[in-house]
């Protein structure tokens, strides 16, 4: 399992010859909006726009996985106004280190479950030994 890596930055910086392709990273412009995710599709390489009717309602968040947070394997990540059943992306944010990447790709980390106000964090591998940052997309 691979750890994703979001990226964030104005949109003018989107296009593929200003910020090269990396498979499997999601992109997010804070000024429009907007959610892109690097794909390869039919052997090319394709930056797909996710919200392609407009960004309006998508909502960004940064967060930390804390070191001393973790109740057996899973964490509570708190996020106000967070539905049930609402829609978002999850990931490892871009001011990670390289220290807390290594750890997040040891932890194989996964949303395990949802609820009216936060969502959970699980671990599948070894347990973090450090904070780790993510940044938290949700979709209107």
């Amino acid at each position: 399992m691979e750890t994703v890596r979001f990226f964030r930055g104005p949109s003018n910086r989107i296009d593929m010859e200003v910020t090269p392709f990396k498979d499997g990273c999601i992109y997010f412009t804070p000024d429009s909006g907007d959610l892109y995710i690097d794909a390869v599709v039919e052997e090319e390489n394709r930056r797909i726009h996710i919200n392609p009717t407009g960004g309006a309602g998508s909502k960004y968040f940064e967060k930390t996985l804390t070191v001393n947070g973790w109740s057996g394997s899973s964490q509570n990540v708190i996020i106000e106004g967070l539905k049930a059943k609402q829609n978002g992306v999850v990931g490892i944010s871009q001011s990670v280190s390289d220290v807390e990447l290594e750890d997040a790709g040891n932890a194989a980390l996964f949303v395990s479950g949802q609820a009216d106000g936060y969502f959970t964090v699980s671990f599948n591998g070894e347990k973090p030994t450090c904070d780790i940052p993510i940044t938290v997309i949700l979709l209107e």
